[in-house]
């Protein structure tokens, strides 16, 4: 509990003052956000919580292997995993889920409610399904005999400080919540060495409800997965002289600012693309078949995906089914990552080149 202690003799360095207040800039528009996505809201939030689970087990279990097309089948709720690999995606997958259902109770800080989380995390893991609180030593009053106690009474020893910290409202949200997850680290409250990934999950669940709701609609693991030197980098800072009281958590609090801005960026275009499409006279199923003909001659449905994240599997199945019936495209093999070949030549874009060489009527005599 040292970070949580010493949070009021910590001061906040200029940039990352200059950074928050940036960030609670972008943040004021997330009324507009949940306006604009309400009704794709569903299919947004599976979407982006499939790609979290994805890039949460590259991140921080790089040494479980799943293949790309096995990770695809584990999506299906009829999917069986197979292995302990295969269990945890699948737990992740639930956990991603669950926590963006509007229809179930948000996630309370608590003893039960982190235990939870842990159980579910590693649900049928083989090695980590038996983690539990860590056991410790303390002396009695005997010179000779020693007590074992659990890290349980440690760790809401640590939520019931956070709470009263937070409760006088004077410290900013991310960086109180930083404090809390590097104390939760560094206290190694369960077994099996995975107290780093356990934090970083429950950062990342607490930020959303407090109020970093571009979670909900850009994957915030996926940008994770981008920087993963960064951030084991900030958390070996973070480890450094905790007992001491000195742990250096500004690393940590600099690289989340840097995700969550780069989320808010990539949610403000994502909206601007968005209200474009809505306004769109031609049908989304046209709109489609327009980015189909600007594809290569080959083609596979991620590719459409990837330009169109917010038009649903079913409007871009009907409409590869609608070409493929008028003979335009057909399919190249069978399953999910099948590719498509077009029937039809697209348009060719001539290079600046050939640009050049236009005969725009007679040449002059020379």
């Amino acid at each position: 509990m040292n970070c949580i202690k010493t949070i009021k003799r910590n001061p906040v360095p200029s940039d990352v003052f200059l950074k928050t207040t940036k960030l609670y800039y972008q943040m004021g528009k997330n009324d507009y956000y949940q306006y604009l996505f309400e009704s794709n809201y569903d299919y947004i939030s599976k979407s982006v919580s499939d790609q979290d689970a994805y890039a949460f087990l590259r991140v921080f279990f790089p040494e479980y292997k799943i293949s790309e097309s096995r990770m695809r089948t584990l999506l299906l709720d009829s999917t069986v995993p197979k292995n302990s690999a295969e269990h945890l995606y699948k737990n992740l997958i639930f956990i991603f889920r669950h926590i963006r259902d509007k229809s179930i109770e948000p996630f309370a800080l608590t003893v039960v409610e982190v235990n939870s989380l842990v159980k579910i995390l590693f649900q049928n893991v083989s090695g980590l399904d038996k983690i539990q609180y860590r056991r410790f030593k303390i002396n009695t009053h005997s010179l000779i005999s020693k007590e074992s106690n659990s890290m349980r009474e440690k760790l809401e020893e640590l939520i019931n400080e956070f709470l009263a910290v937070k409760k006088e409202d004077n410290y900013e949200p991310l960086i109180l919540h930083v404090n809390l997850i590097v104390d939760f680290i560094n206290m190694d409250v369960y077994t099996g060495n995975k107290n780093d990934v356990i934090g970083i999950l429950l950062l990342y669940i607490l930020m959303i409800q407090e109020g970093f709701i571009v979670s909900n609609y850009i994957s915030f693991f996926a940008k994770v997965h981008l920087n993963k030197p960064d951030l084991q980098e900030a958390i070996a800072k973070c480890k450094f002289q905790w007992q001491e009281g000195l742990a250096e958590i500004m690393p940590l609090v600099r690289f989340f600012i840097k995700v969550f801005k780069e989320s808010y960026f990539n949610l403000s275009e994502r909206a601007r693309d968005f209200e474009y499409e809505s306004k769109l006279e031609i049908s989304k199923s046209d709109y489609i078949e327009n980015t189909i003909m600007k594809l290569g001659d080959v083609f596979a449905k991620d590719e459409i995906r990837e330009r169109h994240p917010l038009i649903s599997d079913s409007t871009i199945n009907r409409t590869l089914k609608r070409l493929h019936e008028a003979e335009k495209i057909r399919p190249l093999g069978k399953g999910r990552s099948a590719k498509w070949i077009k029937l039809v030549k697209s348009t060719k874009k001539m290079n600046f080149h050939e640009q050049l060489n236009l005969k725009l009527g007679d040449e002059f005599d020379e």
